[in-house]
């Protein structure tokens, strides 16, 4: 549900004046940002620190957080009481740019044959228009969704989620591969027949190591954090899901 009134803010005898608690969450949000938190960062911080967006619908998620770092009116601009100072607000818009120009103009359109709704499952398909530069836009076949997110946005959502990756506990595990299945038949054959007893120890050691490098290694956070920062997507990344509400959700390989 849509506030009625901007965040920050609350009609008072009338007159439009600032919200004690949401003033402090506006300021929170723009203290945050500047000490170099992603979107949805802020967002979980501000919900684990008990700042409710409104009483209706409670809970900031990372469009909200963008909306508020946007907005001018916290300046005090169109009749609003100043929230945060104009230093403040500038420095916070030239952090977004910085942001923005250190991917280029579109450097997460590698990404987009990794996509995925995130309500259906079909692929996403690009919507491509030259005003909307820093951004990309997508729209799904299957169920209809739209969706528009800005390149770094999604950028560092991967990167978030790769820094926090841990290997699924119920990844692949085992699989024989024909020379370990060579090397097992060899040791029993030559463990019914002990003839050679030096040659079976021999097969037993070689088939303990084949066995282990069958098992699957599990990449880790530092593994994958490093494929990203590489650029190296394919490698890293199975597929993304995205919401109409710009969602992100990473499965890595």
């Amino acid at each position: 549900m849509n506030r009625k009134i901007l965040y920050g803010y609350q009609i008072q005898d009338g007159e439009l004046s600032a919200h004690p608690q949401e003033a402090e969450g506006v300021k929170r949000t723009f203290s945050l940002y500047l000490s170099g938190m992603t979107q949805q960062q802020i967002a979980d911080a501000l919900n684990a620190e008990g700042f409710p967006y409104s009483e209706e619908s409670p809970v900031w998620s990372r469009p909200r957080v963008v909306q508020t770092l946007r907005n001018s009116r916290y300046m005090g601009e169109k009749g609003y009481p100043a929230l945060v100072d104009d230093e403040t607000f500038h420095a916070a818009q030239a952090m977004r740019a910085d942001r923005m120009r250190k991917w280029g103009d579109h450097p997460a359109l590698c990404l987009v044959r990794k996509l995925r709704c995130g309500h259906c499952g079909h692929s996403l398909r690009r919507i491509s228009e030259r005003q909307w530069r820093h951004t990309l836009r997508f729209h799904c076949d299957g169920c209809g969704m739209s969706v528009t997110i800005p390149d770094a946005d999604l950028l560092s959502e991967v990167e978030r989620q790769a820094a926090e990756y841990t290997p699924p506990a119920d990844a692949p595990g085992y699989t024989p591969s024909e020379d370990t299945v060579r090397l097992t038949n060899a040791i029993n054959r030559g463990l019914e027949k002990p003839e050679h007893p030096e040659e079976v120890t021999a097969l037993i050691m070689q088939g303990i190591s084949a066995r282990y490098a069958c098992f699957p290694t599990q990449m880790t956070a530092t593994d994958i954090l490093r494929l990203i920062r590489e650029k190296d997507y394919d490698q890293a990344i199975r597929y993304i899901t995205i919401t109409a509400e710009n969602a992100v959700t990473v499965t890595f390989k």
